[in-house]
């Protein structure tokens, strides 16, 4: 299962996220890979539109099945609307295979 945690503070304003996991797949199911490679391209698409074309220097940490991104004192009207495009993308994904995709609350 692929979970993801939004960040926000208490204005409401999105101030990071972090997604774990792996779409728990079977050996020879291209699906599952299909899964975890629109996730990741998803957010790491947001992650590097925060950190290089928005020059945000907050802190981002990717690894395999996990990218954690924290803009907490850095954020903006633009980073807001990469976030939120984001999750509208990952609920779009969330639709189609809600048994291998969640968010956090």
């Amino acid at each position: 299962m692929i979970t993801v945690t939004l960040h926000k503070d208490v204005k409401g304003l999105y101030t990071g996220f972090c997604i774990s996991g792996h779409a728990d797949g079977y050996e020879g199911n291209a699906e599952y890979d299909l899964i975890c490679a629109a996730v990741s391209a998803i957010s790491l698409t947001i992650a590097q539109g925060l950190k290089v074309v928005l020059h945000l220097a907050g802190t981002f940490d990717s690894k395999s099945g996990f990218l954690d991104v924290d803009i907490s004192s850095l954020q903006n009207e633009k980073s807001q609307v990469l976030i939120e495009t984001m999750v509208h993308g990952l609920k779009s994904i969330q639709e189609q295979y809600p048994d291998k995709l969640k968010f956090n609350k």
